[in-house]
């Protein structure tokens, strides 16, 4: 796993932490053993936020959980709302094939290559985010400590686009 004291990408699913995130790569459904839901993810290039200091990253990371009944999203306007609201539930609510597709179809729409950042972390997995301009996902200091991808997106910064909040809400 990539720390601050220890840089460099990881194979391992990274799960959400205090910080900046751009979701850059298609998603990965896995199904772990003895699990009945799949986990949903995608690389991601991250600024995270540790004891204080920022450092730069470019890592899978499950992103299943900014839709978590127990994760908030803060709209444009500071209003909170609870996340798994933000999609489309599937009329079959015993099937987790129709949930996975809906969590997909929702997070393909309105997640991939849109900056975020995670304010919060909540014990159970929850976390509270919102939408950030690219222009602020992409102001960090020079000397961030990274590992190596990251250093190669800083590099190139002014050559990634990102989209900016969806105009329509969610759903």
């Amino acid at each position: 796993m990539s720390t601050p004291n220890q840089p460099g990408p990881s194979s391992q699913t990274l799960l959400l932490q205090k910080g900046r995130y751009v979701f850059v790569d298609q998603l990965t459904e896995k199904l772990a053993e003895a699990a009945i839901v799949p986990t949903l993810s995608a690389k991601a290039i991250c600024i995270i936020e540790k004891n204080g200091l920022l450092y730069g990253q470019a890592n899978e990371i499950n992103l299943g959980d900014l839709i978590l009944k127990q994760s908030t999203y803060i709209d444009g306007n500071g209003k909170m709302i609870e996340a798994h609201k933000l999609y489309t539930w599937p009329r079959n609510l015993g099937s987790t094939t129709d949930w996975t597709a809906a969590k997909k179809e929702f997070l393909n729409q309105f997640i991939l290559n849109f900056p975020i950042e995670v304010i919060s972390l909540q014990e159970s997995n929850g976390v509270t985010w919102k939408y950030i301009t690219p222009e602020e996902f992409k102001r960090f200091p020079d000397d961030i400590p990274a590992d190596p991808d990251f250093k190669h997106f800083a590099c190139h910064k002014n050559e990634y686009f990102f989209l900016r909040r969806p105009i329509d809400q969610p759903k």
